[in-house]
């Protein structure tokens, strides 16, 4: 086995050593072959292409969420494009707003312009307009409906006219009121209704004033006030209640016998008419506002008691399908909120930092908000819209820009309200000056993403200017300007900066997306870690031209000895913390997190091309190098002030020459050159010599583990909240301070798949419904209640109106009647929460589905529910998670044979699901980072007792790092998880300390000694470049980088020099393993010196003859 061992090391040796000779002899032929290998990877920037859509970048691919979302996106386009504007009071977010009238009449007079919005643009050459009534999502008007004189397709709208004007007609021919003037109501000759208005939910649609915002002038016609018996009524109730309760649908059964007359339209036609006047009656008498009270009659302590009085009453009345909340509100006028068409809200939601008392009642609102959804640009009912609007389908990137433009619009509208410009009503002196407002649109996570994904180039610049003073500092010598090697640091960098370069190309070419990570982390961290390797190598090469004893093996200027002896001591350990800084990158990768993904497979792909540059092109620039320094030429960075030729360089080592028939030893090279080595071994080094002081490091290595121990497994939070990663100052920054913690209300879905006998299955999904709202009772709303919100309930409302039908529906009409819904008044409120599906071509089609539709079918459908108590903290919403995924698991075990038939979906969801399990993937990718060195160190060092020490140590880095996020106030998440798993790579540059204790002999605490002269130095100065190189991130805008990169990298930097040369050392002198056998036997990279003869030429043969073996004089 030691003949094994032995020969492994003699290879390995070997292999470096030779490759050290050769480049000393033929140094342009590798340089231009990397230079031609970085060069050609460069060419892939051209298919460059950046994400900033955070429902990528932030969505885990290896969980549930991944075919959730898939399912979602591909029926109904993604998640509703959701916009909000708030108000509160300027002084303080918490504190109560001095008058609930003023702020909604703020909130009014902010939200008002967003629905007058004209977005231009030009389609084929043409300009077209779009409005908020085109982006928003509502129930779009049935054609049946449609203003203007009377024809087929608009039958709904003028056979109203029809009945409303006969209801009129009667009512003033019987005379029964005195006080109602028959001249005063009425409805227009070409009344109809074109469009239906956006679906919003805000405080003021509790009110009379909700119809100020968004109210189509048609449905204020339908609710103009009629005053009759002493009373007044909304013209539609007023109809509704006389047709129905008082003349027994006598207008609409003279139109039915007039069409009949007329002998225009079938018995089919004309009894689907009269059906769908029936139901609008009802329909429309729910519809409007002026029946609410008005908020500006009421004071703010009694809008606050109408607020609890509707939520209370919404709680406690026992509403159904038959006998709707509605109906309670204005027949008992008690106080309600609801929509415009009757339909309940969560108007809970529109609260802002409430306080109740222990009753449950609210006693204090601190803001309030308006909330809308625009359309996501791939729902199918929204791309039918804007086919039947333009004559052609657009492509999905038309469609984005559309709604993309049309938000920024509503921004531009938004911006002067909230930093209170004058004449905006908020600004100094007038109107709302105490009350601040805030906004977001849903492009606007887009947005900063993009900017984060913009490249910082002067900070680029600065990092680069930095890392090259700090190099130019270390290397430069005034006193011998031969051995002054500043300008072979300096083009090293240039070749950092081709890897780098060179690694976005390969990234680009792999089809690998570049996040906001890309360009503001990826740069400055790939030059901080290639820099380190460049000061170990020169460091080391700069001691070898220093030394007496290896000039004296030849007088040639070929360097073959230096390189040689650089590339076996250097070259494993480089290699071995490169694949260690690669495998970390790569095993960190597994992260489900696209953005940190493609960001470990950036770095690694960098990190890699850096090797190929360090092993291409930076060896033989230091083979060129050594041989200018062995010339006694000056090192160029310093021709101006001392020349080109200096007289003679100066060697500084102090050995002697044994002959024994051997090679040199590598201990026997004289480390102390500098300064710091000198220091570090007149008065570092010998402390490892003290039992007490390594017992004492120990300890306090101890504690300090422990400490963190406690700190990153019991005080870190999971989580990272959207004011966490904005700018501060930035209008998203300010709006998610305001409402992440302070409106604790979210909306999910339960979404149903495509494969559901939804005829067989009606009376599950009402029991689903049912469940729902009982079983999480803690999350729901007082309104409104699941089943309202529900298609199905939508359906079966209308069947009971126009066909007298109860749920279930018989299964082979289910389809006839649910095609006749779709186009229908009522079912047009629902057609959004549908995916329909021809089942003859397998393909999605229209929802509104013609009457001779064969193959027409629901293939996949979705509920809104309202969850409370949740807000911006990361635990109330898992357990939200938790708790409806256990419950869609319950539903599916139940009724649907285990199957995943129905689940739940939503915002909440695709911010928080990483958050599951992100204690598993700390453990999993820091675990397998751990093997991949273990692996590494294992086969480049081949001992195992030197592998458990790296590994132990560290572990214990990691698990420091991760206590000191506590500390710098970080969290645990996608960006700090994978950073753990980078410091398992990024920490092992101190194994080039274990590899020279493995190649030097003597005692332990002599090898440990000799090591960090070797070592100390250049990797001190390798983190001073990786703090040189990572400072100016703390001048981007964007504290998440600031704080999850310049603040952990830091933090892992000088943690890891710790434990690398302070107990490192104490555990190798305790347990390291004996010195490597061919080190013992003077073989390996020192044989292969001393097999080569003194030359004297350049070109003279590399031959092995004996040499003397070189010791340290003690």
């Amino acid at each position: 086995m030691k003949k094994l061992l032995a020969s492994y090391h003699e290879f390995v040796n070997r292999s470096f050593t030779s490759y050290g000779a050769a480049i000393a002899h033929r140094p342009f032929i590798p340089m231009i072959f990397g230079i031609i290998i970085l060069g050609f990877f460069c060419i892939g920037l051209k298919n460059a292409h950046k994400e900033a859509n955070i429902e990528v970048l932030w969505v885990e691919q290896n969980s549930r969420l991944l075919s959730e979302k898939e399912f979602f996106d591909s029926h109904f386009g993604g998640l509703p494009r959701k916009e909000s504007v708030t108000v509160n009071v300027k002084s303080s977010l918490d504190n109560a707003l001095p008058n609930y009238g003023e702020a909604m009449d703020a909130l009014t007079d902010a939200i008002k312009p967003l629905y007058n919005i004209t977005h231009s643009f030009q389609i084929d050459g043409n300009t077209v307009e779009l409005t908020q009534a085109d982006v928003c999502e509502r129930p779009f008007a049935p054609t049946t409906l449609a203003k203007g004189p009377a024809q087929r397709h608009n039958y709904l709208a003028w056979g109203y006219r029809n009945v409303s004007k006969c209801i009129l007609d009667t009512l003033d021919a019987l005379q029964l009121f005195p006080d109602f003037k028959r001249s005063l109501y009425d409805l227009p000759a070409d009344w109809g209704i074109d469009r239906f208005p956006c679906y919003k939910v805000t405080p003021m649609d509790c009110f009379k004033e909700g119809k100020n915002v968004d109210y189509p002038e048609e449905l204020e016609q339908l609710e103009q006030f009629v005053a009759f018996n002493h009373t007044k009524a909304p013209l539609s109730l007023l109809i509704y209640f006389l047709e129905s309760q008082f003349l027994n649908f006598l207008c609409v059964n003279n139109l039915q016998s007039t069409l009949n007359d007329s002998g225009l339209y079938t018995t089919e036609e004309i009894d689907q008419i009269v059906k769908d006047i029936k139901v609008a009656l009802p329909t429309f008498a729910s519809w409007g506002y002026n029946w609410r009270r008005s908020y500006k009659e009421m004071t703010s302590p009694e809008i606050l008691d109408y607020f609890n009085g509707a939520l209370k009453f919404a709680k406690d009345t026992r509403a159904s399908l038959q006998d709707p909340l509605v109906a309670h509100c204005l027949l008992e006028k008690k106080p309600c909120c609801l929509a415009w068409f009757g339909g309940p809200i969560p108007v809970e939601s529109t609260f802002g930092s409430i306080t109740k008392d222990t009753s449950g009642n609210i006693t204090k609102i601190g803001a309030i908000r308006w909330g809308a959804n625009n359309f996501n640009q791939n729902h199918p009912l929204w791309i039918e819209h804007l086919s039947k609007k333009f004559g052609q389908t657009l492509t999905p990137k038309a469609r984005e820009a559309l709604v993309v433009g049309f938000e920024g619009l509503m921004i531009d509208r938004m911006l002067p309200l909230r930093i209170g410009k004058p004449g905006t009503n908020f600004g100094a002196g007038e109107k709302y000056e105490n009350l601040q407002l805030q906004f977001n649109m849903w492009r606007s996570s887009e947005d900063f993403l993009n900017d984060a994904n913009k490249v910082p180039v002067w900070q680029i610049f600065l990092s680069a200017a930095l890392v090259a003073l700090y190099s130019f500092w270390a290397f430069v010598d005034f006193r011998n300007p031969v051995h002054s090697h500043a300008t072979l640091v300096l083009t090293g960098l240039v070749v950092v900066g081709f890897s780098v370069v060179s690694g976005f190309g390969l990234t680009a070419a792999a089809g690998i997306k570049f996040s906001p990570l890309a360009a503001s982390v990826v740069p400055f961290l790939a030059i901080g870690l290639g820099v380190d390797d460049i000061f170990v190598l020169v460091t080391m090469l700069q001691s070898f031209l220093k030394d007496k004893t290896i000039q004296s093996l030849s007088s040639s200027a070929l360097p073959e000895h230096e390189m040689s002896l650089t590339a076996a001591l250097a070259g494993p350990s480089l290699v071995l913390t490169t694949f260690s800084v690669i495998g970390s990158f790569f095993i960190s990768s597994i992260s489900p997190m696209p953005l940190v993904r493609w960001f470990c497979w950036q770095m690694g792909i960098t990190s890699s091309l850096h090797t190929i540059g360090m092993l291409l092109i930076f060896f033989p620039l230091m083979a060129l190098d050594a041989k200018r320094a062995k010339s006694k030429v000056v090192d160029p960075s310093l021709w101006t002030c001392c020349g080109l030729q200096s007289k003679q360089a100066e060697n500084t080592s102090n050995t002697t020459i044994i002959q024994n028939g051997g090679g040199p030893s590598i201990q026997a090279v004289g480390a102390s050159t500098t300064t710091i080595s000198k220091l570090i071994a007149k008065f570092y080094a010998p402390l490892f010599s003290s039992n007490v002081f390594k017992v004492i490091v120990a300890i306090v290595f101890a504690a300090f583990l422990g400490s963190m121990t406690y700190l990153g497994f019991w005080k870190v939070e999971h989580g990272l909240k959207l004011s966490d990663i904005t700018v501060k100052g930035s209008y998203q920054y300010d709006f998610a301070v305001v409402t992440q913690d302070r409106f604790p209300t979210y909306d999910y879905l339960i979404v149903t798949r495509d494969n559901i006998d939804y005829p067989r299955f009606q009376q599950q999904f009402i029991e689903l419904f049912d469940s729902a709202q009982k079983n999480l009772s803690y999350w729901n709303p007082s309104q409104p209640k699941v089943r309202d919100y529900s298609w199905l309930a939508n359906f079966y409302l209308a069947m009971k109106q126009t066909n007298n039908l109860s749920y279930p529906i018989p299964e082979k009409d289910f389809y006839i009647l649910l095609k006749q819904w779709t186009r229908s008044l009522i079912g047009a409120f629902s057609l959004q929460d549908l995916y329909c599906y021809d089942t003859s071509t397998e393909e999605q089609t229209s929802c509104l589905a013609q009457p001779n539709a064969t193959h027409w079918s629901v293939k996949g459908s979705k509920v809104t529910l309202i969850a409370e108590n949740l807000g911006g903290d990361t635990e109330p919403n898992l357990d939200m998670i938790r708790a409806t995924r256990r419950f869609a698991d319950n539903i599916n075990a139940e009724y649907f044979n285990g199957s995943k038939s129905i689940y739940v979906y939503g915002v909440p969801y695709l911010l928080y699901e990483q958050y599951l399990h992100s204690n598993r993937n700390l453990y999993t990718v820091v675990g397998f980072a751990l093997v991949g060195v273990f692996l590494a160190v294992l086969f480049f060092q081949f001992s195992i007792t030197t592998s458990v020490i790296i590994v132990a140590v560290l572990l214990m880095v990691d698990i420091e790092v991760y206590g000191f996020l506590y500390v710098i106030g970080a969290k645990l998440n996608s960006l700090s998880l994978v950073n753990l798993g980078i410091v398992v790579g990024m920490a092992s540059e101190f194994t080039y300390l274990s590899r020279c204790f493995l190649v030097i002999d003597g005692t332990k605490d002599y090898r440990v000694g000799k090591a960090l002269e070797w070592t100390f130095e250049p990797l001190l100065h390798g983190f001073g470049t990786q703090v040189a190189a990572t400072l100016p991130l703390l001048l981007l805008k964007y504290p998440s980088y600031k704080l999850y990169y310049f603040g952990m990298f830091t933090t892992m930097g000088i943690v890891g020099f710790l434990n690398g040369f302070v107990l490192l050392p104490v555990l190798l002198s305790w347990f390291g393993p004996p010195t490597l056998p061919h080190a013992t036997a003077a073989r390996g990279a020192e044989g292969e010196l001393v097999r080569a003869p003194k030359s004297s030429s350049d070109d003279a043969p590399y031959e092995r003859s004996p040499a003397p073996l070189l010791r340290a004089q003690k």
